[in-house]
């Protein structure tokens, strides 16, 4: 029942939106890194963009990072116990 209160407080939704927001960019710089790091240190980028991005495959690398980051958020701000600000 506490995630449910949690749900209604405003400032627990601003830590999430912080936190997601930090670990989307990592999540999304890490997994770039490890799946084109030849690319990236070759400078080969027009190469990532088609593999990874071209012809809207973009929106599905991005949601589902974008997800992943958000269940993480909450599920870590939950666990917290003060949600007021300082």
């Amino acid at each position: 029942m506490r995630i449910l209160e949690n749900f209604k407080n405003p400032d627990f939704w601003v830590k999430v939106l912080q936190l997601a927001t930090v670990f989307f960019v990592i999540f999304v710089g890490i997994s770039l890194i490890l799946s084109h790091f030849r690319q990236i240190f070759a400078g080969d980028f027009a190469a990532i963009y088609e593999e990874e991005w071209a012809d809207g495959k973009w929106v599905n690398y991005f949601l589902i990072k974008a997800a992943i980051s958000l269940v993480y958020a909450i599920y870590m701000t939950s666990r917290r116990k003060n949600f007021q600000r300082q």
